[in-house]
């Protein structure tokens, strides 16, 4: 298949919300070190612990940060005092071809393949994307319906976003990330007139608010009028997101439990409150009584919509 047939394909690909089941959250970033791959291990894990059906795709086919999660998840389920909830994962594997187009060929039809076999099964979809520039990078984003960006409290990694320069006639043009970004939300549009939302999340921040976490917070501000989307807080930098990675939990799960102490530290009960109240600012498809998905699929497009048009955004 050529890059010609791929794009028609892409056209095709893409469904109106209203008869896509799924809802497909893509955790993305061309920086990499921003937490892309702990955002994906808590949201699919907060999803799965509100009883939706998950499934969950890692494209980031060399690190493959999110298989290994899942991996050592499903080894401790096997001997688990409580039912440990697992999602249906597929890992991309790297195409091992010399050719490049070749490689790109073989990867996107695994893409296609895995995301045809969830798309209306599954209600939620959750997409770890690899912190590099690539067709399947940019087709995972086309797909968002919610876009999770998370970014660390440096300059550093607005840069991606914004321009950021000493030359006030260079600041802010719109850098090489949010440009990918934006062009993805303009083939979403002309596709199915459907919408990305797209959620910056300050992550990994710092117990002691810094004047320059103060700044990145002003400059986020400001940009999220230029650039629409939303702002909102991520996690902190706590060791319980990094120290339960090797069995395959996290804050969520039962661990008071699992250590036999009967009771959370106050750290590890803030952890599990950051992951609950994240999930609450994204605004994902709700679940209620007698609200089927779709349903809920729909209402959430409405909602969402309008806060882009009052950003000033066409729907």
């Amino acid at each position: 298949m050529d890059r010609a047939d791929r794009d028609a394909f892409q056209e095709g690909f893409v469904e109106p919300p209203d008869l896509r089941s799924a809802h497909v959250v893509v955790v993305g970033n061309e920086k990499g070190g921003t937490g892309k791959s702990t955002l994906s291990i808590h949201l699919s894990v907060a999803l799965m612990k509100a009883g939706f059906r998950v499934a969950t795709l890692d494209l980031d086919t060399r690190q493959q940060t999110l298989t290994r999660f899942f991996e050592n998840r499903r080894s401790f389920a096997e001997s688990s005092p409580w039912t440990v909830e697992l999602p249906h994962h597929f890992a991309l594997a790297r195409g091992s071809s010399d050719n490049v187009r070749d490689n790109e060929t073989v990867e996107f039809g695994a893409f296609a393949e895995a995301i045809g076999a969830v798309e209306h099964a599954y209600e939620f979809v959750v997409i770890d994307t690899p912190a590099s520039d690539s067709y399947l990078m940019r087709l995972a984003h086309s797909l968002a319906d919610t876009l999770v960006s998370p970014v660390n409290d440096s300059y550093i990694d607005v840069d991606v976003f914004s321009r950021v320069h000493h030359d006030r006639s260079k600041r802010g043009a719109v850098a090489h990330y949010a440009d990918l970004v934006i062009e993805a939300r303009r083939k979403r549009h002309l596709v199915d007139q459907g919408l990305i939302d797209w959620v910056l999340v300050r992550n990994r921040i710092a117990s002691l608010q810094s004047n320059n976490a103060k700044q990145i917070a002003v400059s986020l501000g400001r940009m999220a009028g230029e650039l629409k989307f939303r702002a909102a807080d991520g996690l902190h930098d706590r060791v319980i997101f990094r120290e339960l990675f090797p069995i395959g939990l996290t804050a969520l799960d039962p661990i008071e439990e699992a250590m036999r102490t009967g009771a959370l530290s106050s750290s590890q009960l803030s952890a599990r409150r950051e992951i609950e109240g994240l999930v609450e600012t994204l605004q994902l498809p709700r679940r209620g009584s007698g609200l089927a998905h779709l349903q809920a699929r729909h209402e959430w497009f409405n909602r969402i919509a309008d806060v882009y048009r009052e950003m000033g955004v066409a729907c």
